[in-house]
């Protein structure tokens, strides 16, 4: 054959395989807005809501707190402005308006990015607030929504995609491979949604719930964000609000999102809430309030007990109140010694449980500490012998160089738990588990031989004149015994004592600093993270010396908390060493954040 024919044979082939390919696989097909399915969420109650004068200017609002303006950098005020999301949106809107000649001006484009906004937000799989439902109305809406429905009957980018109820339509704006937008406009409120699978099923059918959720929000401004948070109208600028504007900035986050889902361990606070108020510009600052249940606070959130007994300088502490009949259903789910010796142990505890790092330790290895209900000799006998089986039973993991004990036969092999009784008011338990991110060298320890890692935890157990103590670190046990020994100087030291009880985080950037500058140099090997550990070592220390720059933080409740579910204060304190004091001196001046001349708000 001539070189032609081979030429005219394999474009041929390839024109033939590329139909193929196009008729089976469609690469290059318009795919519709409902390909990736129904996500999962509960629309009635979001995992953070946003209500704001306009987006944009949250970030620079953000960076009045003094410490936040020191820590992040001018990526963080242009991350709005310069977003895949609303660079792409922007830039569709511009492509629409010339394609089809619409009388869409940038200016017009660019106020409708700076609109009042009420956002709902929910976690996604990887974790982030991924997903989102935005509210937003008045200037400009009805001029750029006008003509979409002819404009979607002939544009590739945009659809409609179905109509709620009462005839308004649905759209879906395409903004890349796998990335759409729904958005539906009646009168002066439009919504938007970050992904089809938010209002779509896998079918491109409209979830009806959601769906009605959606109209709600068209028809009124509203939703069950308002009910489910205990919010007021406050920011929502909704027809009934009186036409006003909203001022400032409102964030909430859910409780269970910022605890990973764990909230059952602390069910007595719901929420977090800031709100940001102008109030004329150089006054201007922000204020935090929660969302508390008193009826589930063990005994009324006091944690004086728990910062009487920790150490003192910790790199971050925080009071959980904890709900112990919870907290037993699921030890007695992993012990073997069933629902019944776990109801035992959790009888055991009132009050909160407290939870503490330290810059000696490590990220994965705090110190939990939680108080006895009472130190009568009998129940402490029978719950120091419950917790010896407990802590058997549950701790350790396989050691496959571990020595079998005489008559064993068990396949799984687990280093011995050791006991000792430090005096009649102590017993600690202790065992060995190999890790590559323990705190303690093999190498360094007598039973090095039967550790099957280069390092290990030595995680321990103790129970110490009416407290629990544990700790996958047994320093941080140690030093917890030498405060309740009188041989160590206690958090609560270096607390003002008339806030010792309503106190529920402490914090000491320095401490915090040396902690997560050392973890990240941990978390990234030289040999296998080059690129990011070089970004680490030259970005990250000057934000944490920074952050070191700044004194102990606290923050506490009012002394009095509603009798019913309610948003409460949080104030925040600045913990100054007192003029004149020695290194060694544990007492403080402590400074409201808000009073004038102090370090932040």
């Amino acid at each position: 054959m001539s070189r032609r024919n081979i030429a005219i044979l394999v474009v041929g082939f390839l024109v033939v395989a590329g139909v193929v390919i196009q008729a089976v696989w469609r690469p290059f097909a318009h795919r519709k807005a409902a390909e990736s399915g129904e996500i999962i969420l509960d629309i009635h109650h979001p995992d953070a809501v946003i209500d704001s004068e306009a987006l944009s200017r949250l970030p620079r609002d953000m960076l009045r707190v003094p410490l936040l303006h020191d820590l992040l950098t001018q990526d963080f005020v242009d991350y709005y402005e310069s977003g895949n999301t609303r660079l792409s949106a922007e830039g569709a809107l511009r492509r629409l308006a010339f394609e089809h000649q619409l009388d869409w001006r940038d200016e017009l484009i660019r106020r409708v990015f700076d609109e009042p906004a009420h956002v709902l937000l929910w976690r996604s799989p990887d974790g982030r607030l991924g997903y989102w439902a935005m509210s937003m109305r008045r200037n400009g809406l009805a001029k750029l929504l006008q003509g979409l429905g002819n404009v979607a009957a002939s544009d590739a980018q945009l659809s409609q995609v179905g109509k709620l109820s009462g005839d308004v339509p649905v759209y879906a704006l395409k903004l890349a491979v796998g990335r759409t937008l729904l958005f539906a406009a009646k009168d002066d409120r439009l919504v938007v949604l970050s992904a089809p699978g938010v209002l779509l099923d896998a079918n491109g059918g409209l979830l009806s719930e959601r769906a009605d959720a959606v109209s709600d929000m068209l028809a009124s401004g509203h939703d069950d964000a308002a009910r489910a948070y205990r919010l007021d109208a406050g920011l929502d600028a909704g027809p009934d609000a009186g036409g006003d504007a909203p001022k400032g900035h409102r964030l909430v986050v859910s409780a269970n999102y910022l605890s990973f889902g764990y909230q059952a361990f602390f069910s007595g606070i719901d929420a977090l809430r800031f709100d940001f108020s102008p109030n004329g510009g150089a006054a201007a600052n922000w204020q935090t309030s929660a969302l508390i249940e008193p009826g589930k606070l063990p005994q009324q959130w006091n944690s004086a007990d728990l910062w009487r007994a920790l150490p003192a300088n910790p790199a971050a502490c925080a009071s959980l109140p904890a709900d112990w009949k919870a907290a037993s259903a699921l030890l007695g789910k992993v012990a073997d010694g069933g629902t019944d010796n776990a109801a035992a142990i959790g009888d055991q505890f009132a009050g909160p449980a407290a939870v503490c790092w330290y810059a000696k330790s490590t990220l994965v290895a705090p110190v939990f500490v939680a108080r006895l209900k009472t130190q009568d000799a009998a129940r402490t006998a029978a719950l120091k012998a419950a917790l010896g089986k407990t802590f058997g039973d549950v701790i350790g993991a396989y050691e496959a160089k571990a020595a079998k004990a005489d008559g064993d036969t068990a396949s799984y092999r687990r280093l011995p738990v050791t006991t000792r009784d430090q005096g009649a008011d102590v017993t600690v338990w202790q065992r060995p588990v190999s890790a590559r991110s323990g705190t303690a060298l093999t190498s360094k320890a007598a039973f090095a031989s039967q550790l099957s890692a280069e390092r290990y935890f030595p995680v321990t157990l103790a129970l110490a004149h009416g407290y629990l103590i544990f700790s996958p670190d047994a320093r941080l046990v140690d030093d917890t015994l030498a405060v309740l020994d009188k041989r160590y100087p206690a958090l609560a030291d270096t607390l003002a004592p008339q806030r010792l009880p309503r106190t529920i985080l402490t914090l000491t950037p320095s401490s915090a600093a040396a902690l997560i500058e050392r973890e990240a140099g941990a978390a990234l090997p030289a040999d296998q993270e080059a690129v990011f550990r070089n970004a680490s070592r030259t970005h990250l220390p000057p934000k944490l010396h920074a952050f070191a720059r700044y004194p102990a933080v606290s923050l506490t409740l009012p002394q009095n908390l509603p009798g019913s579910t309610g948003w409460v204060p949080v104030e925040w304190w600045f913990d100054r060493a007192k003029a004149g004091a020695g290194s060694d001196a544990v007492g403080v001046v402590e400074t409201p954040a808000d009073q004038p001349g102090t370090e932040g708000d």
